[in-house]
């Protein structure tokens, strides 16, 4: 069933405009108790969908639409996984001896199938809701030495939750940080027991498992007692901010050595007195993890005088770029997200002013750099183009492919910035997006207003903006022209209201000089606003037009980014601590 035959069917009547299908009442919350009109809208070409009244707020792919209907439609670009080359022998006697040794039963073992490789190691298979082989996760059956990688996968193979083949809907889930604390947690008769594959860093299981997820009420959380295990857990809170969430505390370091070391019931208890997250906008000061400075989270840019001058940007804040038009925001922005990327970090930015295409042709100049580009001339124009070629332009994209996503400025609806939150708050729940850009703040439609709604909407999105950073303790980067009456820039000198830069963390400045070569540089940066630091400062940069970097003459313009490099066959896990039977 197509997008439009789902429609004739069941959304009538609608309106169709450009690509923008719109019918009279949202499908699933019927436009509430006021019979609110025209608040839902599927795009076609994309096959995605939104309500943008704020108790509603559904948001998804068409195939979710249509199951909401019942229905089931295979439709849509998605990642291609490989299937598993290993499939798990039955386990050996030394595997089995290894999991006792950690009071893994062999029941236990098999109600996981827990399996070996050829070469004796540890295969713990993932399957899918559907009982699908689809992700194997190896480790050694022993205590490490060393220097010794604690686990392994195959590449290129599907992240799911292992155990999720075995889960009854009816009943509670619980998400572990390991596969021996989700078996410890069935050991103990905890229902519905899985385990993340990847340590605490890699969330994209909730893309590949976000319609299993929507399947429970009630989600119980048991992360390691270590600082990387806290912060998966609060990370997975906001995720599941849609679910009752449970955190599990204990003792130990983590639900392993908590059965090893006190007993089944010891780990069912603190289950059973898990503390339910609160959502009424309260919180207890004694549970907040306190800060450190030194562990805070961060993302650092290609321009090292800028990291030491505001000391990163700091997630859970709000950056303000400004700068007259055509000086080179987009360029500086565009550079810091392909930084953030490089840095381990997936990003999301909307652009106003230039299509998909345009935006994706000029972060490929500089993702490639100098050196990767070719050039030809332009027939009729004696123009030279630059452009970057087939092979080298594949490898970047394999490089960024589900770490960069673009907002679909083709969508046009009333009060545009509801719509650009709505698509923001689902890519950091979804794909771990921890860097934004709203490239600007003038472009989106803010809806059919007064000069003086237009402005007081301007504040209520930058607000809406600083809290969307603080909830999902991301950071956002937002582009405001100043005044064109403003001589020199100032925090004052943004247009619209002042609560633009008030509620900013850092405000940046970029200028380029009136005569070309009059500073002695091509651009000047300038940090006018350091909430954390308050440390400010110019900081001058130069300007490649063939890679279209900005770059300090300090760091130079020859920055390379990871897609020059080969992926490896198998992605060793990292993960922070080794429990404490594996201690040398």
């Amino acid at each position: 069933m197509t997008v439009m035959e789902f429609a004739d069917v069941y959304l009538r009547p609608y309106t169709l405009r450009n690509s923008e299908l719109t019918p009279v009442l949202c499908p699933f919350c019927h436009g509430g108790k006021h019979k609110d009109k025209h608040t839902f809208a599927l795009n076609v070409d994309k096959e995605t969908y939104c309500c943008l009244r704020g108790s509603c707020g559904q948001q998804g792919h068409f195939t979710q639409l249509c199951r909401h209907f019942g229905i089931t439609v295979e439709s849509g670009r998605r990642k291609e996984y490989a299937l598993p080359k290993i499939e798990p022998k039955p386990a050996s006697e030394t595997v089995e001896s290894y999991l006792k040794s950690r009071r893994i039963s062999r029941a236990t073992m098999e109600a996981y199938r827990v399996g070996c490789d050829d070469g004796g190691n540890i295969i713990f298979p993932y399957y899918d809701e559907s009982g699908r082989h689809v992700f194997n996760k190896f480790r050694y059956p022993r205590k490490l030495g060393k220097g010794e990688k604690k686990a392994w996968r195959e590449a290129d193979t599907k992240p799911v939750l292992f155990g999720m083949h075995k889960c009854d809907y009816d009943m509670p889930l619980t998400i572990t940080e390991g596969e021996m604390d989700c078996m410890a947690c069935h050991e103990a008769g905890i229902p519905n027991a899985v385990s993340v594959p990847s340590g605490t860093e890699d969330f994209t299981w909730v893309d590949t498992c976000w319609d299993f997820l929507q399947k429970f009420e009630k989600i119980y959380l048991i992360g390691d007692n270590d600082p990387p295990g806290v912060a998966m857990v609060r990370k997975l809170v906001a995720k599941l901010s849609d679910r009752r969430v449970f955190i599990v505390r204990y003792e130990c370091g983590d639900a392993n050595e908590l059965l090893f070391r006190k007993g089944e019931e010891a780990l069912k208890v603190a289950w059973e007195n898990a503390r339910e997250t609160e959502i009424s906008g309260l919180m207890n000061l004694a549970d907040v993890m306190p800060f450190d400075a030194e562990t805070e989270e961060k993302v650092l840019c290609g321009i090292s005088k800028l990291n030491s001058l505001i000391g990163g940007f700091n997630y859970g804040d709000l950056t303000v770029w400004t700068g007259r038009r055509a000086e080179g925001k987009s360029t500086v922005l565009t550079g810091i997200l392909l930084d953030a990327i490089e840095g381990g970090a997936k990003v999301c930015a909307y652009s106003g002013e230039l299509r998909a295409d345009r935006f994706q042709y000029w972060a490929d100049l500089q993702a490639a750099g100098r050196s990767n580009i070719s050039e030809k001339l332009e027939p009729g124009t004696g123009r030279t183009i630059y452009y970057v070629d087939r092979a080298v332009r594949d490898k970047i994209h394999d490089w960024y492919d589900g770490k960069f996503w673009l907002y679909d400025n083709a969508i046009r609806l009333t009060d545009e910035n509801a719509t650009i939150l709505n698509v923001f708050e689902l890519a950091a729940k979804r794909h771990d997006c921890k860097v934004f850009m709203v490239d600007n703040l003038m472009t989106a439609d803010m809806g059919d207003v007064s000069d003086t709604d237009y402005y007081r909407q301007q504040s209520r999105f930058v607000g809406q903006l600083v809290k969307f950073a603080n909830n999902y303790n991301v950071h956002v980067h937002l582009v405001a022209h100043p005044r064109k009456s403003s001589q020199s820039l100032e925090n004052d000198s943004v247009s619209g209201s002042g609560d633009i830069t008030n509620r900013a963390d850092n405000v940046i400045s970029l200028q380029r000089p009136k005569i070309p070569g009059e500073a002695g540089c091509d651009a000047m940066l300038e940090v006018l606003k350091n909430r954390w630091h308050g440390r400010l400062g110019a900081i001058e940069l130069d300007y490649d037009p063939v890679s279209r970097r900005l770059y300090s003459p300090s760091d130079g313009k020859d920055r390379r980014y990871g897609w020059e490099s080969i992926d490896p066959q198998f992605e060793e896990i990292s993960e922070q601590i080794k429990l404490p039977w594996e201690d040398d």
